[in-house]
């Protein structure tokens, strides 16, 4: 009888109007909201006398305005998933329409969270928060608002591109766009005093990320499935699948470096807030195969559906009511300020052993290793599968490109790399000058096109197409220009290291990121258009590229001797506050630094200059031997009209 009842309430909500059903599930995801901040025992409370306090006010408008945020920002993401990969619309116009209406929200209740997340850390009231001079001085400076400013920022930029969208490619740039605004806060959710600070902030990207795609996705998608849509319902289960183990990963992650032991999972309002998320997201996925199984066997999912995208709902409102709560790990204890600064304590004395076996691992760099090569060896192997060789000299080339990114990224070096710049400068060369020379040579590009199936709907774009598209791109024919390439390469060098911005990124994590992010992107371009065996966007020929080496062998030079000449530290202020006590002298470290900029960047160089000579040479041998073999063909026909042609010439001379 229960159960009967159940179904029919369900089915008595699938048949509301789609108003009251988005106003339903929004009233479920307040209620898990604040259900979450009652479990987690962060919802408003009166506080001493004396003491700075937010008030009820704007600590509700915080909490309601972060849901919002969360909200839009995977409706957004959902919105355009779908329609730039499962499910294009026939009138992309109004689509896009929707998502302008959409990001225009979305960058307003940024400001909102911005600066009632200001006024909540400064315990500042409404009449405080908007008096004279407050906003201004303090919004941008907090880290916890600056996230929502910038997210503000992409959401109108989103807004902007929404009139000129109207090919695939500038819609996936969207969706990069929106998982970038989707990410800004979620780089200042953890202390590094904590400690595992990368795996902590790399886990809630992660993890957020995951959590739009599958339920902003399942939302925009939501009417094509109650229509047993079978090629939205493959894209989609593809899409959801990865979602989910990456939920699971990611969620395992957070959970270790903000938990203390298993005991809190049941002790602490976080650990339960943890639990309680767990179990709704297994039921969600649970009732998403039930769906599925359903569908291919014609039967009606629409109660099913709804059941699933109700506790998502809950899922997003306790989701962000954990942002909100404290966690039950204490900090480290650390004995200077200087540590606390960086979140861990002083590396001892340099030594090639602490360089070579040291552990300290940049999670986003890590991950992308793994992937990479993940997705590398699964080309192989379905390459193998249809009987087609792949040269071994290629897989051992990326396969030691891979080591050579993970031991750059996650050992000794790294952790050094905080509190020395001779130290950083090691790892910046071997990101953007070795690294990327055996990633390129391992032709990954080829390998993707050889290992993915050509066949796709008329409609979609499969992944090989993705892959070719990029390719073929006007974007990717003005990144790849022999200039443009060099303007990439030199700004890591000139633009980072002699402005301020060098020491401004490394204050920050997420900075610390972006910066090897940028060495690495911008050693591949390099290598890519120079010594590439991979498809490109545009041909250049071998002097040319030869040229482009020799160029980059003078500004590196350059760049290294004003190092070495310079008579301030590079990033001075940093390093100056987190200076260990091994490092006497700023400068001479300075001058090593550059030294070393010399030394490994010009072997590399050196090297890709070598390698385009030989290159050269094996396409002239081909081309001799595609003539000969055309010569033996024809009889030489080619020859025998030029000199036909020569001998008319001299006839019609001879005449005059």
């Amino acid at each position: 009888m229960q159960q009967s009842e159940q179904s029919t309430w369900l089915e008595n909500v699938n048949k509301l109007p789609r108003t009251i059903q988005q106003l339903t599930l929004t009233s479920l995801a307040i209620i898990g909201l604040v259900a979450g901040l009652f479990i987690g025992d962060t919802n408003w409370k009166p506080i001493a006398d004396g003491l700075p306090d937010a008030g009820p006010l704007m600590t509700w408008a915080l909490q309601i305005s972060k849901l919002a945020f969360t909200t839009l920002g995977l409706l957004i993401f959902g919105r355009l998933i779908s329609i730039t990969f499962l499910n294009p619309p026939a009138n992309l116009k109004a689509a896009l329409s929707q998502i302008n209406l959409l990001a225009n929200l979305w960058a307003v209740i940024g400001l909102v969270a911005a600066v009632t997340q200001m006024a909540y850390v400064l315990g500042l009231d409404s009449a405080e928060t908007f008096s004279p001079g407050i906003i201004s001085t303090y919004l941008f400076d907090l880290t916890s608002s600056r996230g929502y400013i910038i997210s503000a920022a992409i959401a109108f930029l989103i807004a902007v591109l929404t009139f000129i969208a109207k090919s695939p490619n500038t819609l996936f740039f969207l969706v990069i766009l929106v998982a970038a605004g989707i990410t800004a806060p979620l780089l200042n959710s953890h202390s590094a005093s904590l400690g595992d600070h990368s795996m902590a902030l790399t886990s809630s990207v992660v993890h957020g990320i995951a959590v739009s795609a599958w339920v902003g996705t399942l939302i925009a998608v939501l009417p094509e499935m109650r229509k047993s849509n079978l090629v939205v319902l493959r894209g989609f289960g593809s899409l959801a699948k990865w979602a989910v183990i990456a939920l699971a990963i990611s969620g395992m992650a957070a959970a270790y470096t903000r938990l203390d032991s298993i005991n809190d999972f049941w002790l602490t309002g976080y650990g339960q807030l943890v639990l309680i998320k767990v179990t709704i997201f297994i039921c969600a996925l649970a009732l998403a195969n039930k769906v599925r199984k359903l569908i291919l066997n014609n039967y009606s999912i629409s109660k099913y559906l709804t059941l699933e995208i109700s506790l998502l709902s809950l899922a997003v409102g306790f989701g962000v009511a954990l942002q909100n709560t404290a966690l039950s790990r204490e900090s480290i204890f650390l004995a200077t300020a200087a540590e606390e600064v960086l979140g861990f304590e002083f590396p001892p004395t340099p030594t090639v052993t602490a360089y070579l076996f040291g552990w300290h691992p940049e999670w986003v760099l890590l991950t992308g290793s793994i992937l990479a090569l993940g997705l590398y060896l699964t080309g192989i192997r379905k390459l193998r599968k249809s009987q087609i060789s792949w040269p071994i000299g290629r897989t051992a080339s990326f396969l030691l490109g891979i080591a050579v990114l993970a031991w750059a990224s996650s050992s000794g070096i790294s952790k050094y790399a905080m509190v020395s710049f001779s130290a950083h400068m090691i790892q910046h060369m071997i990101l953007s000058m070795i690294a990327p020379i055996f990633l390129v040579l391992g032709a990954p590009v080829t390998l993707a096109l050889r290992a993915l199936p050509t066949h796709s709907d008329s409609q979609l774009r499969n992944t090989r197409d993705w892959i070719l598209a990029l390719i073929h791109s006007s974007y990717a024919r003005y990144v790849t220009h022999p200039i443009a390439v060099l303007i990439i390469f030199t700004f890591g060098l000139y633009g980072l290291y002699f402005t301020p911005l060098f020491g401004d990124l490394m204050r920050s994590h997420s900075g610390h990121v972006f910066m090897g992010i940028h060495f690495l992107f911008s050693g591949f371009l390099f290598a890519f258009m120079t010594v590439g065996i991979d498809p490109a966007p545009r041909k250049i020929p071998y002097w040319a590229k030869l040229m482009m080496v020799l160029v980059a062998l003078g500004i590196h030079t350059f760049f290294a001797l004003a190092i070495m000449q310079s008579t301030t530290p590079v990033g001075e202020i940093w390093y100056a506050q987190v200076q260990p006590p091994w490092q006497f002298n700023l400068l001479k470290d300075n001058y090593t630094g550059g030294g070393i900029a010399w030394a490994v960047g010009e072997i590399p160089t050196l090297i890709l200059a070598i390698l385009v000579v030989v290159q050269w040479a094996r396409s002239d041998t081909k081309l001799a031997k595609r003539t000969d073999r055309a010569a033996q063909r024809d009889g030489d026909q080619e020859l025998k009209a030029y000199n036909e042609r020569l001998a008319k010439l001299s006839e019609t001379d001879s005449e005059r």
